[in-house]
Protein backbone atom coordinates (compact mmCIF):
# COMPACT_ATOMS: atom_id res chain seq x y z
CA UNK A 1 0.00 0.00 0.00
CA UNK A 2 1.47 3.34 -0.98
CA UNK A 3 1.34 6.58 1.01
CA UNK A 4 -1.66 7.99 -0.92
CA UNK A 5 -3.76 4.91 -0.16
CA UNK A 6 -2.72 5.07 3.51
CA UNK A 7 -3.72 8.73 3.75
CA UNK A 8 -7.02 8.06 1.94
CA UNK A 9 -7.81 5.19 4.32
CA UNK A 10 -6.95 7.35 7.35
CA UNK A 11 -9.20 10.15 6.05
CA UNK A 12 -12.05 7.67 5.62
CA UNK A 13 -11.60 6.36 9.19
CA UNK A 14 -11.58 9.87 10.64
CA UNK A 15 -14.58 10.87 8.53
CA UNK A 16 -16.53 7.82 9.77
CA UNK A 17 -15.74 8.83 13.36
CA UNK A 18 -16.96 12.36 12.66
CA UNK A 19 -20.21 11.05 11.20
CA UNK A 20 -20.81 8.84 14.27
CA UNK A 21 -19.93 11.75 16.57
CA UNK A 22 -22.35 14.11 14.82
CA UNK A 23 -25.10 11.47 14.83
CA UNK A 24 -24.64 10.93 18.57
CA UNK A 25 -24.54 14.67 19.24
CA UNK A 26 -27.71 15.24 17.22
CA UNK A 27 -29.51 12.51 19.19
CA UNK A 28 -28.41 14.13 22.42
CA UNK A 29 -29.58 17.56 21.26
CA UNK A 30 -32.91 16.06 20.21
CA UNK A 31 -33.35 14.57 23.70
CA UNK A 32 -32.45 17.88 25.39
CA UNK A 33 -34.81 19.84 23.13
CA UNK A 34 -37.68 17.40 23.76
CA UNK A 35 -37.21 17.51 27.53
CA UNK A 36 -36.75 21.27 27.61
CA UNK A 37 -39.87 21.90 25.53
CA UNK A 38 -41.90 19.67 27.90
CA UNK A 39 -40.54 21.62 30.85
CA UNK A 40 -41.44 24.95 29.24
CA UNK A 41 -44.95 23.70 28.51
CA UNK A 42 -45.44 22.60 32.13
CA UNK A 43 -44.04 25.90 33.46
CA UNK A 44 -47.10 27.75 32.14
CA UNK A 45 -45.12 30.84 31.14
CA UNK A 46 -46.72 33.63 29.15
CA UNK A 47 -44.93 33.91 25.82
CA UNK A 48 -44.08 37.61 26.20
CA UNK A 49 -42.86 37.03 29.76
CA UNK A 50 -40.49 34.17 28.91
CA UNK A 51 -37.32 34.43 31.04
CA UNK A 52 -34.16 35.49 29.25
CA UNK A 53 -32.37 32.32 30.29
CA UNK A 54 -35.08 30.26 28.53
CA UNK A 55 -34.61 32.27 25.35
CA UNK A 56 -30.83 31.88 25.68
CA UNK A 57 -31.19 28.10 26.12
CA UNK A 58 -33.36 27.82 23.02
CA UNK A 59 -30.90 29.98 21.08
CA UNK A 60 -28.03 27.75 22.24
CA UNK A 61 -29.86 24.59 21.12
CA UNK A 62 -30.65 26.08 17.71
CA UNK A 63 -27.02 27.14 17.28
CA UNK A 64 -25.76 23.70 18.32
CA UNK A 65 -28.13 21.95 15.90
CA UNK A 66 -26.92 24.23 13.09
CA UNK A 67 -23.30 23.39 13.87
CA UNK A 68 -24.06 19.66 13.91
CA UNK A 69 -25.87 19.98 10.59
CA UNK A 70 -22.92 21.81 9.06
CA UNK A 71 -20.50 19.19 10.38
CA UNK A 72 -22.63 16.32 9.10
CA UNK A 73 -22.95 17.89 5.66
CA UNK A 74 -19.18 18.34 5.53
CA UNK A 75 -18.43 14.82 6.78
CA UNK A 76 -20.93 13.26 4.37
CA UNK A 77 -19.77 15.41 1.46
CA UNK A 78 -23.28 16.68 0.79
CA UNK A 79 -22.09 20.15 -0.17
CA UNK A 80 -19.56 18.70 -2.63
CA UNK A 81 -22.22 17.16 -4.82
CA UNK A 82 -23.47 19.34 -7.62
CA UNK A 83 -27.16 19.48 -8.35
CA UNK A 84 -28.20 17.39 -11.32
CA UNK A 85 -31.25 18.65 -13.12
CA UNK A 86 -33.39 15.60 -13.91
CA UNK A 87 -36.33 17.46 -15.42
CA UNK A 88 -37.14 16.49 -18.99
CA UNK A 89 -35.97 18.84 -21.72
CA UNK A 90 -38.82 20.48 -23.58
CA UNK A 91 -38.08 21.69 -27.09
CA UNK A 92 -40.29 24.35 -28.56
CA UNK A 93 -40.54 24.46 -32.32
CA UNK A 94 -41.98 27.66 -33.70
CA UNK A 95 -43.77 27.90 -37.01
CA UNK A 96 -44.68 24.21 -37.14
CA UNK A 97 -48.06 23.34 -38.54
CA UNK A 98 -49.72 20.02 -37.76
CA UNK A 99 -50.89 19.90 -41.42
CA UNK A 100 -47.24 19.63 -42.56
CA UNK A 101 -46.49 16.62 -40.35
Amino acid sequence: MDKKDDIRERKNEINEKHIKFYDKTLSLLEFILDEYSRELTRADIEFLEMPKNSVATIDFLISAIGKVQKGQRLALGLDDESYENTEPVINIVQGLSKDKI
